[in-house]
């Protein structure tokens, strides 16, 4: 079976999405939403290689999508492709398809390429081609306050019995965290107060950290704005229904907290929060505030009975593991950064918690 494979650059993703040819698709590789984003990215360039598609006798049987991204290195910007969206129909799957349009975009790409939040099978794609080396492994937590069973066991939903005793179980679990966190005391220091804006603010942009100099990736005011303003979950869940990756939550919003200290502002930080789900994504703070932040953050997730939160950023995560009340239970939890070229002095470098796709999902 041979593979004919169909390249959308940026400048005509857009008229993709528009034509009857994606309309009439039993799959489609990419929604309105997050094409929206992807044609706003500051970092784009209009022919960037965007949108692989894979097609067997007219059928679209894989595709692969990319969004570009920028980092410096050695005081010079690279252009660089993020691996984002890869899908084989399940009748085609382990006959090298995948690997096929990521060599396309690997040559197309300059051989520049990274990729994160990643499946245990597509890191093993990855690896296996043996052009990637991981740049940096986030050592983080997971921690666990209002988990619901039935989002997080696939066999919770088998059938009504499954169904109503997962329910039992979960409104058990529920009883206890109530019960724990009537013993959660707030724990903040008087001189430090927390605002909250959304997007970040011009006070936020004009900061300057002189503790973190070397932030990787540092979002600038366009891709902050970027980010808040095109998320890709759409919050109509009719919106596509033929699209195997997300793109539907009930609730999603992004939230800015700014610190000051005496009423210095001292930085900010930005999280998700996704049906539930709690993600840190962004830090720009001076160091020494950490167990305030962890104080903030387990507070709003009291208030808000947030499920389940994930912290990627390792100071941080160390305050969370040492003191993990009024969570149920709290665990390690990581990823890795892998690159196809060479970031220079990589190891001088802070890496943030919402690198490539995670910030968006």
């Amino acid at each position: 079976m041979k593979l004919e494979i169909q390249k959308i650059r940026l400048d005509d993703l857009d008229n993709f999405v528009k034509s009857e040819t994606y309309k009439l698709l039993s799959t489609v590789p990419i929604t309105p939403e997050r094409t929206k984003s992807y044609i706003q990215n500051p970092n784009a360039q209009s022919n960037d290689i965007v949108l692989y598609l894979g097609f067997i006798e007219n059928q679209l049987i894989a595709f692969r999508t990319l969004f570009a991204g920028k980092i410096e290195s050695n005081k010079r910007s690279i252009h660089f492709g993020w691996c984002s969206g890869n899908w084989v129909h399940p009748g085609f799957r382990r006959l090298g398809f995948s690997e096929q349009l990521l060599k396309e975009a690997y040559e197309d790409w300059n051989k520049k390429l990274m990729f994160t939040n990643y499946a245990p099978n597509s890191e093993k794609l990855y690896l296996k081609t043996g052009w990637f080396q991981a740049i940096h492994k986030f050592e983080g937590i997971r921690g666990y306050l209002f988990p619901k069973t039935r989002k997080l066991i696939a066999k919770a939903n088998t059938n009504k019995i499954s169904k109503f005793t997962f329910l039992i179980l979960d409104v058990l679990i529920s009883i206890i965290s109530y019960s724990r966190i009537l013993f959660f005391i707030k724990k903040q220091k008087h001189n430090v107060r927390f605002e909250t804006v959304s997007p970040p603010d011009n006070q936020c942009y004009e900061f300057k950290n002189t503790d973190h100099p070397n932030i990787i990736c540092k979002p600038t005011t366009k891709e902050l704005n970027w980010i808040f303003q095109f998320s890709w979950l759409s919050s109509i869940n009719n919106s596509v229904h033929n699209y195997p990756f997300s793109s539907y939550a009930k609730t999603f919003f992004y939230q800015t907290v700014k610190i000051f200290d005496d009423n210095k502002f001292k930085g900010y930080f930005v999280f998700s929060v996704r049906e539930g789900h709690l993600k840190t994504l962004y830090f720009n703070i001076q160091n020494g505030f950490e167990k305030e932040i962890m104080h903030f953050l387990k507070l709003f997730c009291v208030k808000n009975k947030i499920e389940i939160i994930t912290v990627y950023n390792s100071t941080l995560a160390e305050q969370f593991f040492a003191q993990k009340f009024p969570f149920l239970r709290m665990k390690k939890y990581g990823q890795k950064i892998y690159s196809s070229f060479e970031v220079e002095n990589v190891s001088k470098y802070l890496f943030q918690d919402g690198y490539g796709d995670v910030i968006f999902t």
